[in-house]
């Protein structure tokens, strides 16, 4: 049964809220107004604060794509993966402490779920080694493409974790997001190779884990749930790079391991940091609604492409492109009218 969103009456001229007459409200020289606000322009505001979250999110980690594409080229993928994850402490940490302000640190690290927060880590670590793994053959867009098939993993597996039910509409818009992910990257490209499968079992993995946040208790802190994914991924790609490739120590000048240093160290933070923005956003909102506007990354991508390697195949956007914005129109302008429209 559909429940009319309730009204917050701040004033209305001549009556106070206790509903007694007041004449100088009546007749003194402030004019108060009524204003009505309701919860369901709350929870639109909050769905668009959702957004902008996951957007920064992605737009960090698509950065940190570039930075891992650039590192491949020079050390395993594992290793990658391993610094990654410990150099990504640094920003857990700087959250957790805010989030404590530092008192009782040591509470805001406890998580009742801590199973769970660290197999969400090993499945990162698995995803990890197969993302990195695709930079050192694939281009960053063809990787981003592939990669950013996650929201139809998301849609999907939003329904046997978290018992969502999707619309027409919204798997309609998925699906329709998917096609200009299929248009952009065109049939006989690296797709369709080998090597084409590595980021789309890193999108399916990912998605497990994202999906799974909103498992966590509702008061959790938002950087322990990071800690403890944080935790689990370091012990995945150790062992990981322990029983599939060797460790490549940085070689060259002086200057070129603290370079070397220096990107790993940036990696860390734009994982760190892009994690905990999507992690946010994710725990605030239904993972069905945010899943489409994943595809702002493949934009975000091609953009960071032809900055840092020169990569713009403007030819493989159109017409994909008008397919994956049209699918966040679509959610958007469903999401709103669904707020205001009683059953």
């Amino acid at each position: 049964m559909y429940t009319w969103p309730r009204a917050k009456f701040t004033s209305v001229k001549g009556f106070n809220l206790a509903g007694k007459y007041s004449r100088e409200q009546a007749y003194g020289e402030r004019k108060d107004i009524l204003v009505i606000r309701t919860n369901a322009d709350a929870d639109w505001r909050a769905f668009l604060l959702s957004i902008a979250m996951l957007l920064a999110g992605i737009v960090m980690l698509d950065c940190m794509g570039a930075v891992a594409k650039h590192l491949v080229q020079r050390y395993p993928a594992q290793q990658i993966s391993l610094a990654r994850n410990i150099f990504g402490l640094l920003p857990t940490f700087s959250i957790l402490l805010w989030e404590a302000r530092g008192w009782n640190i040591l509470g805001s690290i406890r998580l009742r779920q801590w199973r769970l927060g660290l197999a969400r880590g090993l499945m990162v670590a698995v995803a990890q080694l197969a993302l990195y793994g695709s930079y050192r053959y694939l281009e960053l867009a063809t990787v981003a493409v592939i990669a950013y098939s996650g929201p139809l993993f998301i849609t999907m597996l939003a329904i046997p974790w978290l018992g969502e039910r999707v619309g027409v509409w919204r798997w309609g818009a998925v699906l329709g997001g998917f096609v200009g992910v299929v248009l952009v990257i065109g049939p006989g490209t690296d797709m369709f190779t080998w090597s084409g499968i590595l980021p789309a079992v890193a999108a399916f993995l990912y998605a497990n884990s994202l999906v799974l946040t909103r498992k966590f208790d509702h008061g959790a802190s938002h950087a322990a749930i990071n800690l403890y994914a944080q935790a689990g991924a370091i012990a995945g790609s150790f062992i990981l790079l322990l029983t599939t490739s060797n460790a490549v120590m940085p070689g060259g000048s002086a200057a070129e391991v603290f370079i070397d240093l220096g990107f790993a160290l940036l990696l860390g933070g734009l994982g760190g940091f892009g994690v905990y923005f999507l992690t946010l956003a994710y725990r605030r909102t239904p993972a069905s609604l945010l899943a489409p506007f994943e595809y702002f990354g493949v934009l975000s991508a091609l953009v960071i492409g032809w900055i840092v390697f020169s990569e713009w195949p403007v030819e493989r956007i159109f017409p994909g492109v008008l397919f994956i914005v049209g699918a966040g129109v679509v959610i958007i302008l469903r999401e709103r009218r669904a707020s205001r429209r009683p059953a």
